[in-house]
């Protein structure tokens, strides 16, 4: 019995002891084998590997490229823009051993990164205006028709360009803020030539701006300088990019009224353009009212007339045929239109109207 108790004794420890020198690796893992603090050797083979039990300690790291995403950086421009920048970019532990004995750890890793590309990126934009942080190429601006029509209606709106590399900090926002969206509307029917020169010239001078580097280099640049120094903590770096490029809060209000400002004058310039144009319709309207009316009374004239001596001619034919009839036609008509049950008549003896009326009174006894 004290025999079968010691070979289960010495089982469980053999099956501890076995446990405790095996371990596995997964895909997209590495281990590095640390024993008593030294470091011993890297493994980086999927599968099931020995160890020794106890004192070996196997420390789990990626060896997958994972991702690394800043937080909102301010940065001024070399052409004194205010501006947040946001990046991003995916690195992986290329020497373990230069890694652990540096970082030690993920959130370590995370941290130095924070500081090395961050810095990196703050370096680079800063050195560089604006427009070469958001343009690529020297691809040409479209125009909109809206701001061709607010270069020709003497508005000197600003092209889309504008919010990016132009008269975005807080000086320009501030003058903006200060009378642009007060200024008097101008009717596009009257504009006015130097202002329409001055808008011109200034969507020309933003429109020619040449990219020298371009956002693509400067992300290239951004890479270069940080991987430099990640490279001593065991890391490698790659695809540095920005996620967001836009104003900080401070100016971005001023901007965005600007921008509503520009848009309130264009929409001025419309109402103008289109007023003038009403108002065009609307006289032309009335000139061809009155003529179509003048036309008309001149033609119901005429054809009033020609019937009036028509029916003069009838009467003069009728008069002429039978004098005696006529007049007693005449008469009786006369009578339908003034003689009713409570008419008075004072007439002489030798009236027409007393002469028919004792005609029909002794027709009728």
């Amino acid at each position: 019995m004290r025999n079968k108790i010691l070979v289960a004794i010495a089982i469980l420890v053999g099956l501890i002891v076995l446990s405790g020198s095996l371990y596995t690796i997964k895909e997209g893992e590495q281990v590095v084998i640390v024993r008593f603090g030294e470091v011993q050797r890297v493994e980086v083979d999927p599968g099931l590997h020995a160890k020794w039990p106890i004192v070996d300690d196997p420390r789990r790291f990626e060896k997958r490229w994972l991702a690394w995403d800043g937080e909102p950086t301010q940065v001024t421009t070399a052409d004194k823009r205010f501006i947040s920048i946001d990046i991003f970019a995916r690195w992986r532990i290329a020497e373990p051993l230069v890694y652990i004995e540096k970082l030690g750890t993920e959130e370590r890793a995370l941290s130095r990164l924070d500081d090395i590309v961050e810095s990196a990126a703050r370096n680079v934009v800063a050195n560089h205006k604006l427009i070469e942080v958001i343009r690529t190429t020297n691809r040409e601006f479209s125009i909109s028709a809206e701001e061709k029509m607010a270069a020709n209606a003497a508005l000197p709106l600003a092209p889309a360009s504008a919010w990016l590399g132009g008269g975005a900090d807080e000086a320009d926002a501030q003058e903006a803020d200060g009378g642009v969206a007060e200024e008097p509307a101008v009717a596009a029917n009257q504009p006015k030539e130097e202002d329409s020169v001055l808008g011109q010239s200034a969507m020309s001078e933003e429109i020619s701006y040449t990219i020298t580097a371009g956002r693509k280099k400067l992300t290239q640049l951004i890479l270069q300088r940080a991987e430099k120094e990640v490279a001593k903590l065991g890391v490698e770096l790659r695809d540095v990019q920005f996620k967001r490029i836009d104003y900080v809060e401070s100016v971005q209000a001023k901007v965005f009224d600007r921008m509503i400002s520009e848009r309130r004058r264009v929409a001025e310039a419309f109402r103008s353009h289109g007023q003038g144009m009403s108002a065009e319709i609307l006289g032309k309207k009335d000139r061809d009212l009155k003529t179509i009316r003048s036309e008309a009374y001149r033609q119901a004239q005429e054809i009033r007339g020609f019937a009036d001596a028509e029916a003069a001619s009838i009467y003069a034919a009728a008069y002429r045929t039978d004098p005696e009839f006529y007049r007693f036609v005449k008469t009786l008509e006369s009578y339908e239109h003034t003689v009713d049950e409570n008419t008075w008549l004072l007439l002489s003896t030798d009236a027409d109207y007393a002469k028919q009326l004792a005609r029909m009174k002794g027709g009728g006894n």
